[in-house]
Order: structure tokens, then C-alpha cells, then sequence
């Protein structure tokens, strides 16, 4: 197991990805503290996790209940070891037409939580002189992803924060580290993906053909929660399905089939 006794706080834990990421850390040994707004869903998939797992409900948008996130979760294991930042809400919108409050709820829970999740969990770390912080970023960080509010903003600022993590923590024996997923299939996505012409379009866009799920993210979280990266920080991990980096497979031009076409 590598995560055997870890202890380890994962935002948005009550579905999706956070789910499937708190699921993969339990079964690698780890006691997760499944932070949820939901407090059924959380303590649902602490329940799933087993392991002395627990669930917490909790706003990260909120700095106090934060802090008592990270106070429940001391009393109960006495250290923490792994912070992933998952939690996220997108509110869509045109940017002319998006009122501030949208902007603001995507802001303070995608970017704001996940800085003062860090922040307060690196106070434990930095005594302790080790942690790791995974944040759930996406391909939206790296590319424009419109009519989608704040969202590519909170994404681009997330993989900043990673790095500035990574450079300001190494001192103290914390590595940070990001995950940029690309089209994944969740219980929040899955109204879409219902629609065939929208799932069909997105599965051509991706290289190798097809929509990821939460557990194609949960396997790079692991690897990076783990000692098998001990010497990786700062560091942004694709797990899109190459998606970006063949741009130009969409773009209408060369395709080689017996030979070069125009």
C-alpha cells in the first residue's frame, strides 16, 4: 500500500472525482477526511472508504469553517499528511452578463478555498516537516474555456498557486503538485454526456478516443500523494487523454492515409 497510514483531507469528496480520488486513497491505505458541503454525501463516501475514514462537512469558501476542519481532523489522527483541493462550483455565463455573485461563488470556492485549505493545513506540515498538496486543476487552466464564467480563470490561477506552493514549501519538506483532467464523465457532467451528439463530439477531440472518468484522475492523485514521486513538486500532470497537445488533429489540413494530403 502506498499511502499505508496517511492521513489525507480531500475537498469535494461526496462525488466525482473528489469521490473517486478519496476511494483510490483508502485502498491505498490511507485514513481520508472526506471535506463535503453535503454532509449526507460525505459521510457516504467516508463510509465507502472504510478505514477509519470520516466525513466533515464544510464550506471552504469559509476561512472558520476551514480552520475547523483542520482542528476536527488533528484531534482525530493527530497529523495530515495529504491535502488534495477538488471542491469547485462553475456558475456558466458570457462574461458581459455575469453577475459578480457568479463570479464570485466560482472565485472563492475553486481558488480562495483551495489557498486557505493549503494554508491552513501547511501549518501541521510544516511542523511536521512533510506533506503534499495535489490540487484538481484542469485543461481549462491552460486553455480558454468559454461561457463558463470564472471558471479557466480559477483553473489558470490554481496551477500559479501550485507553483508558488511548491517553491515557498519545499524548505519544509512539502511537495505540491496539479492535475489538469480534460473531459471527464462524473455524476455533475453526466447530463451532457447523456446527449450522444455531445458526447460523440467530445470523444472525437480527445487522441485516444474516448472520455476519461474519475478514476483516470484518481490514479495520477495517487502516484503524486505517494512516495514513488518523492522528488516531483511543482509540477502540472496531464491526465486529458492528450488532448492537449493535438490541437491541431481538429484542425482541417495534412492527415496521412497512404500518404500526405492536402
Amino acid at each position: 500500500m502506498r499511502l499505508k497510514d496517511k492521513v489525507a483531507i480531500v475537498t469535494g469528496a461526496g462525488r466525482g472525482i473528489g469521490r473517486d480520488i478519496a476511494l483510490a486513497y483508502a485502498r491505498e491505505g490511507a485514513h481520508v477526511v472526506v471535506a463535503e458541503i453535503d454532509p449526507e454525501t460525505a459521510a457516504a463516501t467516508a463510509k465507502d472508504a472504510g478505514n477509519n475514514s470520516i466525513g466533515i462537512a464544510v464550506d471552504v469558501a469559509k476561512a472558520a469553517e476551514i480552520n475547523q476542519l483542520v482542528d476536527k481532523t488533528m484531534a482525530a489522527f493527530g497529523r495530515i499528511d495529504i491535502v488534495v483541493n477538488n471542491a469547485m462550483k462553475i456558475v456558466p455565463g458570457k462574461l458581459e452578463a455575469l453577475p459578480e455573485a457568479a463570479w464570485d461563488t466560482t472565485m472563492n470556492i475553486g481558488l480562495k478555498g483551495a489557498f486557505l485549505v493549503s494554508q491552513a493545513a501547511a501549518k501541521h506540515m510544516i511542523a511536521q516537516k512533510s506533506g503534499v498538496i495535489v490540487n484538481i486543476a484542469s485543461i481549462a487552466g491552460l486553455f480558454p474555456y468559454n461561457w463558463a464564467g470564472a471558471y479557466s480563470v480559477v483553473k489558470a490561477g490554481l496551477i500559479m498557486l501550485t507553483k508558488l506552493q511548491a517553491v515557498e514549501w519545499a524548505p519544509y519538506g512539502i511537495r505540491a503538485n496539479a492535475i489538469t483532467p480534460g473531459y471527464i464523465r462524473t455524476p455533475g457532467t453526466e447530463a451532457m454526456y447523456a446527449d450522444p451528439e455531445i458526447y460523440e463530439g467530445r470523444r472525437k477531440g480527445v487522441p485516444m478516443g474516448r472520455v476519461g472518468s474519475g478514476e483516470d484522475i484518481a490514479g495520477p492523485a495517487v502516484f503524486l500523494a505517494s512516495d514513488d514521486s518523492q522528488y516531483t513538486t511543482g509540477s502540472v500532470v496531464g491526465a486529458d487523454g492528450g488532448q492537449a497537445v493535438g490541437y491541431f488533429l481538429s484542425v482541417p489540413g495534412r492527415r496521412f492515409s497512404g500518404g500526405w494530403i492536402d
